[in-house]
């Protein structure tokens, strides 16, 4: 792979395509942070049950704990998914100092061969494959611009480019497994990612992922649950531009480690609120890097049919690292989003 440029701005270090379009820093990590927040928000949904409250103290003791009668559902084989999300983030460049603030707009499609859980053992086994296609898009709203360098060619003048530069595209290939028991939920899996460049369709960056995690819910009433769990991965990575230069394409190679803790709290039947907080640990294992990844968020689900949610949702990340040429960073990102998922 060619990537001729290289950017600076705010102290982060971006390659540049042969069309003049910009590759975001740390653009996979952007990708992990969503994919980890639709992860936080299932694992939240679970918690909760669709238990009876007791009619009297010690109900249970009697009678055992009391469910609603559900009509067994059809099997289905496919799932579809369609989400856009819009939002304010302080920090667009994951820089330590002169933060980029900007507006982001990220759509998602998505679609699997997802049939029904069916029962293996004493639990239920949920298999899928299937695709995912994403786009990134900055600077909607904003006319804020950066400067562009030629590295290779440091006599040439900058030049100034607007924030969408850096818009960018994710192809995931995806497949996993999950077995539930009881309020317990394994799962293992494994994910082939690309970056794209969205002018020119370059691709700056690819990941082979395999992950694996381990959940417990934790219901307290019918309207309210918290969800404990861990989530572990292992990514091969090659990137186009080596930063700093010599480090290899494969300077990213890492593995994470996240604990998190998300609790719901069902407000009515069309909203419902959920605070989570996660640790993060990343060690790379081609360079002398560590990462340490701390978030925490509030988000409101509004669901308005079984199968259309709204939400809003504020998120806070602080990232400390001793990469020699990683940066610390604090990120603030708020916004709202709009989701429809079926299955057939």
């Amino acid at each position: 792979m060619r990537t001729p440029k290289l950017f600076l701005a705010t102290g982060a270090v971006i390659s540049v395509l042969p069309a003049a379009r910009a590759q975001l820093p740390n653009a996979s990590q952007q990708v992990e942070a969503l994919q980890q927040r639709n992860q936080i928000q299932a694992a939240g949904e679970s918690a909760m049950t669709n238990s009876v409250p007791a009619l009297y103290e010690s109900e249970s003791g009697d009678v055992g704990p009391q469910s609603v009668l559900q009509i067994k559902p059809r099997r289905t084989w496919i799932e579809a998914y369609a989400d856009a999300q819009y939002f304010y983030t302080d920090n667009m460049f994951l820089a330590d100092h002169n933060k980029q603030s900007a507006d982001v707009l990220v759509s998602t499609v998505q679609a699997a061969v997802a049939p029904t859980p069916f029962a293996v053992g004493n639990g239920q086994f949920a298999p899928r494959v299937g695709y995912q296609q994403q786009w990134f898009n900055f600077g909607l709203a904003s006319s804020d611009t950066v400067q562009v360098y030629n590295l290779n060619n440091p006599f040439l003048p900058p030049t100034t480019s607007k924030l969408d530069t850096f818009d960018f595209s994710s192809s995931t290939v995806f497949g996993d497994i999950a077995w539930r028991w009881r309020n317990w939920r394994f799962s293992a899996g494994a994910d082939f990612r690309r970056l794209l460049d969205t002018g020119s369709y370059t691709e700056f960056y690819r990941e082979y992922v395999p992950r694996w995690g381990v959940q417990r819910q934790f219901p307290l009433t019918p309207a309210t649950g918290i969800a404990v769990g861990y989530d572990g991965d292992y990514r091969v990575t090659e990137t186009a531009t080596p930063v700093p230069p010599g480090d290899g394409e494969n300077f990213n190679d890492r593995t994470d480690h996240n604990l998190f803790v998300v609790g719901s709290w069902r407000l009515c039947n069309h909203a419902v609120l959920q605070p989570f907080y996660s640790f993060e640990f990343s060690h790379y294992t081609q360079i002398n890097r560590e990462d340490y990844l701390n978030s925490f968020g509030l988000t409101l689900y509004c669901p308005l049919t079984k199968n259309l949610t709204l939400r809003g949702f504020v998120g806070y990340d602080v990232l400390n690292t001793d990469g020699q040429f990683a940066q610390h960073y604090e990120m603030l990102n708020a916004g709202g989003g709009i989701n429809l998922f079926v299955r057939f």
